[in-house]
């Protein structure tokens, strides 16, 4: 190659500089390698396509989750890692509580064909679902959002059917014996609070957290939702046929009403006690 050293004679040390000749700087442009254009869709290297590849999402197999247990996953992985599943609203808590909302065109069916041990058996079967599905939820840590929300909507469901079934007919054995009214103005007042208390919690949840802690249930609604249970159990069971001929009716009935009166009262108790919880947030 052609240059020149120009060396400086001062007190400095020697400084050698490159001066690039006009020739030379023509000849590099002319060498300049060209670059082949590629399509858009076409990765210009195999580099290129692996780092697409890497940067595309996992499927959801091929993912895992952290195991809060800390043990190792079946096919040998990491100490804590198991894979994660598609998430599904098919748990057997969730077909436990769908099964309540099944059963209640088939008690409204076995109520008008007299068939009262059917009615019975559904209820109680109903109320046994209504505990075990809270309980297998809690304990598998299989609770899901669909089914949070199905429980309460059937609870509320089966109760309202069962309050609106025995008010049809006059009370019929023990100290209230044909009285025709107290069974339908019990179902009012216990249909009527369950639809406040809906409107209660949905409006405190937009409020905001505090609002909405003040409305969730408590031991009191808990309560009365056993009383309640309890008691319809008893008033179904009277009217079956091995209660009647064992002579049991009227006790069945008499204890039946009882609870029934105490889940009324707990019923109005508690949704007084809810509204004065709130009352600041209606006063603002």
């Amino acid at each position: 190659m052609t240059g020149s050293v120009l060396l400086s004679c001062s007190r400095r040390p020697a400084r050698a500089t490159w001066t690039t000749p006009a020739s030379l700087t023509q000849w590099s442009g002319q060498c300049r390698p060209r670059v082949r254009r590629l399509p858009a869709n076409q990765p210009t290297s195999r580099l290129s396509s692996a780092s697409s590849l890497s940067s595309l999402p996992l499927s959801p197999r091929s993912r895992t989750r952290r195991d809060p247990t800390g043990t190792a996953n079946a096919g040998g992985g990491a100490s804590g890692d198991v894979p994660a599943t598609a998430p599904t609203i098919w748990t057997i808590p969730t077909i436990l509580t769908l099964l309540r909302v099944v059963a209640i065109p088939l008690l409204v069916a076995a109520w008008f064909s007299g068939a009262w041990v059917w009615c019975f058996s559904l209820f109680v079967g109903a109320s046994v679902t209504d505990f075990f599905d809270g309980y297998l939820a809690r304990k598998w840590d299989c609770s899901t959002p669909f089914g949070a929300f199905l429980d309460p909507v059937a609870d509320k469901l089966m109760v309202a059917t069962i309050l609106i079934l025995i008010g049809t007919v006059p009370v019929p054995a023990g100290c209230f014996a044909g009285n025709a009214w107290l069974l339908p103005a019990i179902a009012c007042v216990i249909i009527a609070r369950e639809i406040t208390m809906s409107a209660l919690r949905e409006w405190a949840a937009a409020l905001g957290p505090e609002a909405h802690a003040a409305a969730a249930v408590n031991k009191l609604g808990k309560y009365k939702t056993t009383s309640q249970m309890v008691s319809l159990v008893l008033l179904l069971g009277a009217k079956t046929g091995w209660v009647m001929h064992a002579g049991y009716e009227a006790a069945c009935t008499d204890v039946g009403m009882g609870l029934l009166f105490v889940a009324t009262f707990l019923t109005v108790q508690s949704v007084l006690g809810y509204f004065v919880g709130l009352w600041k947030f209606f006063v603002v």
